[in-house]
């Protein structure tokens, strides 16, 4: 009852809606942005359509990978961000977690079913967006295979290279991975609102913890404090891409990953079973 009660009332929210919106608005902007570079590059040779034989490094799959590799790492995060800050300090603001706590219903079950709910959108949508880019890059570019070369994306130090069909399996991997990754933040914005009792202050502060957390973990400046940064972690979905996949790297890091999650939430669990609601 409580879980179904949380799902209406986040669909009646219209944060799932914002979100969406919000992504298929950073694809269109990554698809321009993809077109011109593409264009520029090519003297403005390439011709994008509708090909299952476009074997060109500008194709659909290049495209879906640059576009979920940005909104990864900079949309993706605060919208879960968002979503975690307001389950428990939205309450509390609005004056309704005294009466939800006035149910026969233990804290624990509450905070458990919240998160879970989270943890599902959170899920869905990641995993949503890699399907919206690969769909979005099918229709206006055209697939092809996937070419790494050492650059911007910091995948791989040589030239690496899928064919369609091995590109497509790893994409399809590349959910719950990323969706495990995206825990990380949401857990962290858990225990931001548990200790908050404004939501907009739990919201930003969760999202600029984790800007500054991910900017700091990316200059190597912090070469030995990265490893101690969840946000180091977070892009170890990267390693499916490659043609050779470092399984080794890929469990320490989901391991990382985890055990931030869980640290986050037990601590987020721990100060709402004991606060007082005003």
């Amino acid at each position: 009852m409580i879980a179904r009660l949380e799902c209406v009332r986040m669909l009646r929210s219209r944060r799932p809606a914002l979100a969406v919106a919000s992504l298929v608005f950073f694809l269109a902007l990554m698809l321009l942005g993809f077109y011109t570079y593409a264009q520029t590059q090519t003297g403005g040779e390439v011709d994008f359509r509708y090909t299952y034989e476009n074997r060109s490094y500008f194709n659909g799959l290049t495209f879906a990978l640059y576009a979920f590799y940005f909104g990864f790492q900079l949309v993706l995060p605060i919208f879960v961000a968002a979503e975690g800050g307001v389950h428990l300090a939205g309450e509390t603001s609005a004056g309704t977690m005294r009466l939800l706590l006035a149910r026969p219903l233990s804290r624990a079950r509450l905070f458990s079913t919240k998160l879970s709910l989270a943890l599902a959108y959170s899920t869905a949508l990641t995993g949503g967006f890699l399907a919206l880019a690969l769909g979005v890059g099918l229709v206006a570019v055209g697939w092809g295979d996937v070419d790494l070369y050492p650059g911007v994306l910091q995948m791989s130090e040589r030239h690496e290279h899928l064919d369609q069909a091995l590109a497509l399996q790893r994409f399809l991997w590349i959910w719950p991975v990323a969706s495990l990754a995206m825990t990380a933040p949401l857990c962290l914005s858990f225990l931001l609102s548990a200790y908050l009792r404004s939501p907009v202050n739990a919201v930003a502060c969760s999202v600029a913890l984790y800007l500054v957390l991910f900017v700091v973990s990316e200059i190597h400046f912090f070469e030995e404090l990265r490893p101690w940064l969840f946000t180091s972690s977070m892009s170890y979905w990267r390693e499916l891409l490659r043609e050779e996949i470092d399984w080794k790297a890929v469990h320490q890091s989901a391991a990382s990953l985890a055990g931030w999650s869980i640290l986050f939430s037990g601590l987020a669990l721990a100060r709402f079973r004991h606060r007082e609601e005003p």
